[in-house]
């Protein structure tokens, strides 16, 4: 489906490409990265769930890639990082997160994401109206800076989604016994500084805190 496409079926919603300057603000395309091969690769042997997400933080075949060493150089400054995947049928903003540090995106299929910026949370609260839609085309590599709000892509076809993930190294592992009572209300796993909509009941209920405010953004598909 094209930009265009989507943008017709998701009014008054507006989807913006991530080669805009309405993206300046939130990352980088890497047009030098390739990664076509990767992807391959990926497609080959990653399931896009048919329904829910799927996120696995290091797979060892996927770090060992030429590609993975480029970004690990290139966009770390050759700290430790660790490669996996996210894929699934996700088609609503359901929450936010950001980490210390960069989040590197390789799109196997067609995405949309929602983003917004750390600055704009007050009181450990966002709303939903400041998120923007930015359509990722297959193939591309995006750097999203520390200081930018994301979650779980969109799907853009019933075919679901499916993107590899870079990040800092221990991004998204356990806390410690006891986790940081009295500390940041978004911390919720190593690196990971999360909030959920209202919505989200379950992952309330297991201690995820509901600070995404206003209405639960969606992406329509044909």
């Amino acid at each position: 489906m094209s930009l265009e496409q989507l943008n017709s079926i998701n009014k008054p919603l507006v989807i913006h490409d991530i080669l805009s300057e309405a993206f300046r603000p939130f990352g980088k395309v890497w047009t030098s990265i390739h990664a076509d091969e990767w992807i391959a690769y990926a497609q080959g042997h990653i399931e896009i769930p048919g329904e829910g997400n799927r996120y696995v933080p290091s797979i060892a075949e996927l770090e060992a890639f030429a590609a993975a060493r480029r970004i690990q150089e290139e966009i770390y400054g050759e700290l430790p990082i660790q490669i996996g995947f996210c894929a699934g049928g996700n088609t609503k903003l359901t929450g936010l997160e950001y980490h210390q540090g960069s989040e590197v995106v390789v799109a196997a299929t067609d995405c949309v994401h929602f983003l917004g910026r750390v600055q704009d949370i007050h009181d450990y609260s966002y709303h939903s109206g400041n998120a923007r839609a930015f359509f990722q085309p297959k193939g591309t590599v995006v750097e999203l800076y520390s200081t930018t709000l994301h979650y779980a892509p969109c799907k853009v076809s019933d075919l679901g989604y499916l993107t590899l993930v870079a990040l800092p190294k221990g991004t998204n592992q356990p806390l410690e016994a006891g986790g940081s009572e009295g500390g940041n209300l978004l911390l919720t796993k190593k690196n990971k500084f999360l909030m959920v909509h209202e919505t989200q009941t379950e992952k309330i209920a297991l201690g995820t805190h509901p600070g995404l405010k206003g209405k639960l953004l969606e992406i329509k598909t044909i």
